[in-house]
């Protein structure tokens, strides 16, 4: 089963949460490392202390550079001492690494603050090195005032703003089709019935698309459904016409035979009315007869006989295998299709003439053609003569009964046990071939 909107979702939302993460986790350790370093002008004033401390221990004036340290310390609240420490190694330093490396009393100014602890002290030395300047960072020159409403937005802001952007691209993914499914059902109430969506997603395959091809598949069938009953109510008007004109004739004439035209037009009128109503229902109810097994050698020989008693003058060649022939279908629906076309093959067969209808059998298929020896079809109306009131000589059809439904109503009742029916023109006449793809039951049921 196709999942592919359930991958989708399922990528999207694991990707969305890792670069959530990523991207939180990093701003948040690049944000604390920027606001962690003392500003430039800090820098420059804490340097300035110590040129200041600097200058007085070389003039040699140790009252004075008392006095600034206590005065420095006591305006900045914070410990303030020039010191020489004389230092020992209790150790021998052999490493490139230790021995390149001096003590040292407190942080360097281009060291990053922990924004978390204390103030730290700070070491400014000399620059001939023979002392330092150590003072504790003063709260006002602490880096990082901004850091907790930074961290703050960085963890809420930032994934809700992430998540909104997913969000947006999800829906606009997933919102697309579906607006464009709904446009389509309004153009399709409006009478549009020839609007498709499947074409308009492209390359998409996930279950939106499989959507869209289920409402191109009720689209067409719905739309085939509309027009097909249209063209129906415009036929059966039409056709409705001619036997209520012969009827209102035959009650205004005085012939005697005008009992038994009024019967045969009322019987011509049923028979239109009752075959219009059977194809329409199998037209708009997905029919599926029930399948059983039918003996086909016995069901074309009855057919055949009722078609030779029915038109005597009429020769009627019937070729099947000498055994039966059991094929999983519906009786029903069987007979009256191979009875609609026999009785077309017959009636379009001239006196004296004849139809042949032959049965054959594989372990797969059977075959039924059925052949008569009429003026055949054009080649471009082959496909034609299986559409409801379709005649290729209407007035011929008329006076011999038909109303061009016999074949439309074979085509739907084979279609319904999954047989096919095709036309062709031979030389002469035209021959109709039923194909029934089905699994051939073993003799006797």
């Amino acid at each position: 089963m196709n999942r592919k909107l359930f991958w989708k979702l399922s990528v999207c939302l694991s990707l969305g949460s890792i670069l959530l993460v990523w991207i939180v986790s990093t701003s948040s350790l690049n944000m604390e490392n920027h606001f962690s370093r003392i500003s430039a002008e800090n820098k420059a004033e804490l340097l300035g202390y110590q040129q200041q401390a600097e200058a007085l221990i070389k003039a040699g004036d140790r009252d004075a550079a008392s006095r600034w340290v206590n005065d420095l310390s006591a305006r900045e609240d914070v410990y303030v001492n020039i010191v020489r420490v004389q230092k020992e190694n209790l150790v021998e330093l052999t490493s490139d690494h230790n021995s390149s490396r001096r003590a040292e009393l407190g942080r360097s100014i281009e060291w990053g603050i922990h924004l978390y602890h204390d103030n730290p002290t700070m070491e400014l030395q000399f620059s001939d090195g023979s002392a330092s300047l150590v003072i504790e960072l003063p709260q006002r020159m602490r880096p990082g005032q901004w850091w907790p409403h930074i961290h703050f937005l960085l963890n809420t802001l930032a994934p809700l703003l992430l998540m909104v952007i997913i969000s947006i691209l999800l829906y606009r993914h997933f919102m697309r089709p579906l607006r464009q499914l709904e446009t389509a059902t309004r153009q399709f109430m409006h009478g549009d019935f020839a609007i498709r969506v499947r074409p308009q997603l492209k390359r998409r395959n996930d279950e939106l698309a499989r959507l869209a091809e289920t409402f191109d598949t009720m689209a067409a069938r719905v739309g085939s459904l509309i027009q097909t009953q249209r063209h129906l109510i415009n036929d059966l008007s039409h056709e409705l016409r001619t036997p209520l004109q012969r009827l209102n004739l035959a009650l205004t004439s005085s012939r005697d035979d005008k009992e038994q035209r009024i019967q045969r037009e009322a019987a011509l009128m049923q028979k239109l009315v009752e075959d219009t109503l059977s194809l329409a229902w199998l037209d708009n109810v997905a029919y599926q007869p029930k399948q059983t097994p039918v003996d086909i050698r016995a069901l074309l020989d009855v057919i055949a006989e009722d078609a030779r008693y029915e038109y005597p003058d009429r020769e009627i060649q019937l070729k099947v295998p000498d055994h039966q022939t059991w094929v999983a279908g519906s009786e029903r629906s069987l007979s009256q299709a191979c009875e609609n076309i026999i009785r077309n093959a017959v009636r379009h067969t001239s006196p004296e003439g004849s139809v042949q209808i032959t049965l054959s059998a594989t372990d797969e298929e059977v075959e039924i053609r059925i052949r008569d020896q009429g003026a055949g079809v054009p080649d471009q109306l082959l496909d034609t003569i299986f559409k409801p009131f379709f005649r290729v000589d209407k007035s011929r059809e008329r006076e011999a009964g038909g109303f061009g439904l016999g074949l439309a109503l074979a085509k739907r009742q084979l279609e319904s046990i999954d047989a096919t029916v095709e036309a062709r023109n031979c030389s002469p006449g035209l021959e109709i071939i039923i194909r029934q793809l089905c699994v051939i039951l073993p003799q006797g049921g």
